[in-house]
């Protein structure tokens, strides 16, 4: 493993995963359909935006480019994302939820970006280059 790769800020996966969280939670409330969907949509749109804005991924692109390497998307980043949009479209079923499985939701979609992160951004891979 290359301990010169660039890892995720634990500010980024924590501030992302709790956001993503809070997303798929809000579509579970009681709350109106417009509210949950705003919720929703502002927790994901700023979590994207914080993985991609954030000055790590110029850290990423120039450990790249030091290697001859480019930055591309890769299927293998987005399958672990399909969990999320399962339970971003189940969750509707379940409103309005109790208290307990609003949380619960929440906790199980942080508890799952915490864990895929780094494969979803990347950062994973680059720690087998040389």
């Amino acid at each position: 493993m290359n301990a010169l790769a660039p890892t995720t800020p634990p500010s980024v996966r924590l501030s992302t995963s709790v956001l993503f969280g809070l997303g798929v939670a809000s579509l579970t409330t009681a709350l109106p359909r417009g509210i949950q969907v705003a919720i929703m949509l502002a927790s994901i749109g700023i979590g994207i935006l914080l993985i991609f804005s954030h000055p790590y991924r110029a850290h990423i692109r120039a450990f790249l480019e030091q290697r001859n390497l480019y930055y591309r998307p890769k299927f293998s980043q987005i399958v672990p994302l399909f969990l999320v949009w399962l339970m971003l479209m189940l969750a509707p079923l379940l409103a309005p939820a109790p208290w307990w499985a609003t949380l619960g939701s929440g906790l199980i979609v942080f508890g799952w970006m915490w864990l895929i992160f780094p494969h979803v951004d990347g950062t994973r891979a680059l720690a087998y280059l040389d």
